[in-house]
């Protein structure tokens, strides 16, 4: 069994650092087998897959001095390099006046359906013929089709983690994906426009769907018009949703945001900031998540938040791991990223969002816009200032005029930015389906205004 492979590997890691002197002691370990077929122009150039496994060591001194270790490897000697390593830093540094010690074994249930056989072990020919009917799909509906371009992922993780104290927990997790961009092309002018899906199943992603919802919209999206920047209506698809609410929950529910003060919690927790149709939750053992996973990092069982009630921003919904809870005497809620990506997060954030739906969808909320905008998605965002939630960006992959109840022509993107306090504060329509992404799953919307600075070139 790979669990406990990694089991084994984590306790003999966490043995060998208190022999060398550690008065605590951690380790995670973790194995990715990971694939991605990757297509261009309409045809497959890229079709690749690895497979890793390494050890995060966290090593800690009677006078709680820390080190910290990673290593790609499982193998006896590496791991015990990595130890030494570990050691070697927490003696070199300072003390960690914020560390009260790690977490504490709690109990804690496997999740079902976290892992797909299917998806574990889906061969490079099944990826293909996925692809061959994106692509096969995008071209047949319409000869303004150019190219078709896009990927699909499959992976599988596993980790286990240690710790001296008793913590003893793994987990396993299947993933998939697909992003289908379709390129049209009229008269020198090109339309574009995505569709993405992602499930722990590989069987729920429709590659056919979303060509047709991808090659609709680009074959509409052809000599696109210049309107003049300002406030709008507007009906944001799921996709343009998601990235909103990765950067608000990102931003403004992580425990390090909140103690360095940089996040609107700080100034606006219980308030009805947001319209009051707007629920907002962290739960990994919600089915709708992406990553549903029953313990964090740190073998802590991940806590159910509710992060936004009825508009109110909530502080029960701060994320924390061990470190940042031991600064305000407070318990981990379970959010102490997993060691396979920590690399590119070492931080607690919520990654189970869901934004409730409503009883709306695309079409009504089109219906009910006078004049407005419809934007398939968002890109480039940079916070301006996050203490409101100020946002930057620009709209990407089919944004249209709504004229009369009806999308009626294209526009050139367009750049907002906006207090996501003002633009979420009136929210008429909710959609009925929250469709998962990778770190949150959420409806489509329409807000009643959105600011947009200026217009791009293409």
């Amino acid at each position: 069994m790979v669990l406990d492979r990694l089991l084994d590997v984590a306790e003999r890691a966490v043995k060998t650092a208190l022999r060398m002197g550690a008065y605590q002691s951690q380790a995670s370990s973790f194995i990715l087998d990971a694939a991605l077929t990757r297509y261009a122009n309409s045809q497959i150039h890229q079709n690749v897959a690895y497979k890793s496994g390494g050890i995060s060591i966290r090593v800690v001194l009677p006078d709680r001095r820390m080190g910290d270790m990673e290593a790609f490897t499982l193998e006896e000697e590496g791991v015990e390099k990595a130890v030494e390593g570990a050691v070697r830093i927490a003696k070199a540094s300072m003390p960690n006046v914020d560390f009260k010690g790690l977490p504490e074994p709690e109990p804690w249930s496997p999740l079902e359906g976290a892992f797909d056989e299917e998806t574990s072990i889906f061969t490079p020919h099944d990826r293909v013929q996925m692809v061959r009917e994106a692509i096969e799909t995008a071209h047949s509906r319409s000869p303004l089709v150019r190219a078709v371009a896009g990927n699909l992922s499959t992976n599988s993780a596993y980790f286990a983690v240690v710790n001296s104290l008793g913590v003893s927990a793994g987990a396993s997790l299947t993933t998939a994906g697909m992003k289908t961009t379709v390129i049209s092309e009229l008269e020198g002018t090109e339309g574009f426009s995505t569709a993405e899906s992602y499930s722990r199943r590989v069987g729920d992603i429709d590659p056919v769907q979303l060509a047709e919802e991808a090659a609709e919209r680009s074959v509409k999206g052809v000599k696109p018009a210049r309107v003049q920047p300002g406030e709008y209506e507007v009906v944001l698809s799921p996709l343009a949703v998601r990235v909103l609410f990765s950067y608000i929950c990102g931003m403004g529910f992580s425990a390090s945001s909140y103690q360095d003060g940089s996040s609107f919690l700080r100034y606006f927790s219980g308030q009805r900031v947001f319209d009051e149709k707007l629920n907002v939750k962290d739960d990994a053992s919600d089915p709708r998540t992406l990553y549903m996973l029953p313990i964090d990092g740190e073998g802590v069982p991940k806590r159910r938040l509710n992060l936004i009630r009825a508009g109110e921003a909530l502080l029960e919904g701060v994320c924390y791991d061990s470190l940042r809870a031991g600064r305000e005497d407070k318990k981990s809620t379970g959010h102490s990223p997993p060691p396979i990506g920590r690399r590119l997060m070492d931080r607690p954030v919520p990654y189970n969002v869901i934004v409730e739906p409503g009883d709306s969808n695309l079409e009504e909320m089109i219906e009910e816009t006078r004049s407005g905008l419809f934007i398939t998605d968002l890109w480039y965002i940079r916070p301006v200032e996050p203490t409101r939630v100020v946002l930057t960006g620009l709209t990407r992959d089919g944004t249209f005029l709504i004229e009369d109840g009806e999308l009626s022509k294209p526009v050139l993107n367009l750049r907002f930015t906006d207090s996501m306090l003002s633009a979420l504060s009136e929210i008429p329509l909710l959609g009925d389906e929250a469709k998962t992404f990778e770190s949150n799953a959420v409806p489509a919307m329409k807000l009643m205004k959105m600011r947009f600075v200026g217009v791009s070139a293409y």
